[in-house]
């Protein structure tokens, strides 16, 4: 078989081309897509569903935490460890808990949770922890929160 020549191959592309474009249409006869509107409802959850399970999607609508750290010695070693993994109203919000207690909660935070907080700082952070103005309020007493930093604390709900 002989190879088509350059032109007879450059107009079936030009009559290729011509038949895509008219199957398409013109820009002004395709239909606009709606505008996304900020007060629009979302839209329903959709799901799939194979072999007896069933996914479904959602969406979460997290409040939104403002809070910071107020300054103080080491409020830049906190910020820098402890909110890249949640919000200062975590820790604002505990109750007294004695230095011993705070260091038992950040080396939870470090070995069972993996947070990304250097030794070198832990010390830093209790001492800020410790310093917070709830934390004066009223003397820790009890036993710490996790007697054992080294355990995940048991949230199945049951009472043990």
């Amino acid at each position: 078989m002989k190879t088509p020549s350059p032109g007879i191959m450059a107009a079936g592309l030009i009559g290729l081309t011509g038949i895509i474009l008219v199957s398409i249409g013109a820009p002004s006869s395709r239909k606009a897509p709606a505008p996304i509107s900020e007060t629009s409802e979302p839209a329903p959850p959709t799901s799939v569903s194979a072999r007896g399970f069933s996914l479904a999607s959602t969406s979460v609508d997290l409040p939104v935490d403002d809070a910071t750290y107020p300054d103080g010695p080491h409020a830049d070693v906190i910020n820098a460890n402890c909110t890249s993994c949640h919000s200062a109203s975590m820790a604002l919000t505990q109750p007294a808990l004695s230095a011993d207690q705070w260091k038992a909660t950040v080396t939870k935070m470090r070995e069972v949770y993996k947070a990304p907080v250097a030794e070198k700082d832990v010390d830093a952070i209790v001492a800020y922890l410790t310093a917070m103005p709830s934390q004066k309020a009223a003397p820790a007493t009890g036993k710490a929160q996790d007697p054992d930093p080294k355990v995940a604390p048991d949230v199945s709900g049951g009472t043990g």
